[in-house]
């Protein structure tokens, strides 16, 4: 089991989702006990003397430009998987901010590599929850271009196989518990990957554009889309939002939805 948070599928409506201030204080704490490698392997042209001691400080105070190198390097010429390891919570955090230099598909291949899935339970567990935090508060937010809930998947899918604790979330943020602003936002990330991602309402197989980094994830997403409840969300938001400007948008994605399922469903 990589972290039992990411496959927890209890629904907690809480204050919390919109801070990751408590999920970020519980990472940092997971990994409190990750020291800096005195002699950690590293190229003498890439990564200077200066940087490896600045690294080696306490990971919280990491500036975004070393961190964004170090992610770079981590692998080839600087560093081992522990390394990489001990600047995790510094590393997640500034990519939950939009402040980390890098694609957080990069930094989640990076993590793949340095074998985050075998690290010890407290660690993995911290780290799924941050995320599940993470992208409960992108889903409270409005749709942007760097600020789409499918694209933030599809990134952390470089890493990471199982996304249904995260579908489960989406699934409940667009449902019948949440406040109404809260499922507004929800069903906005879902119509942006209705109308704007590569997916093709008519060819599923090209969710597997939406989804390039990782086969797994596409089908997963498939399955979420195609549920009973999806659908019925779907229709109730386009009813409710029908005299707002939204309208126009909810109703083309809801008809993509029904083309897609209908594909789906007669294996095209």
């Amino acid at each position: 089991m990589v972290s039992a948070a990411l496959i927890d599928r209890t629904y907690r409506p809480s204050a919390d989702g919109f801070s990751l201030q408590p999920a970020a204080a519980e990472l940092y704490a997971a990994f409190a006990g990750q020291h800096a490698d005195p002699d950690v392997v590293h190229c003498a042209h890439c990564v200077s003397a200066a940087e490896l001691a600045t690294a080696a400080r306490p990971v919280a105070s990491l500036s975004p430009a070393l961190a964004s190198k170090l992610v770079r390097k981590a692998g080839t010429t600087w560093g081992g998987p522990d390394d990489l390891r001990r600047l995790t919570p510094r590393l997640l955090t500034l990519a939950a901010d939009h402040r980390l230099e890098v694609s957080r598909s990069l930094l989640w291949t990076k993590l793949r590599a340095a074998g985050w899935s075998s690290w010890p339970p407290d660690e993995r567990d911290a780290m799924g929850r941050f995320l599940l935090a993470e992208f409960t508060r992108l889903l409270r937010n409005p749709t942007r271009p760097a600020h789409a809930a499918h694209r933030w998947l599809s990134d952390v899918s470089a890493g990471i196989d199982d996304l249904s604790g995260f579908l489960t979330v989406w699934h409940d943020s667009i449902g019948a518990l949440p406040e109404p602003p809260v499922q507004e936002a929800a069903v906005a990330h879902l119509v942006e990957l209705l109308t704007t991602s590569p997916l093709r309402p008519d060819l599923p197989a090209t969710m597997a554009d939406a989804f390039p980094h990782n086969p797994l994830a596409g089908p997963q997403v498939t399955q979420f889309l195609c549920g009973p409840g999806v659908d019925l969300d779907l229709r109730r938001a386009a009813t409710d939002l029908a005299d707002t400007p939204r309208a126009r948008r909810i109703n083309v994605a809801v008809e993509r939805l029904r083309r897609f399922r209908a594909a789906v469903e007669r294996g095209a």
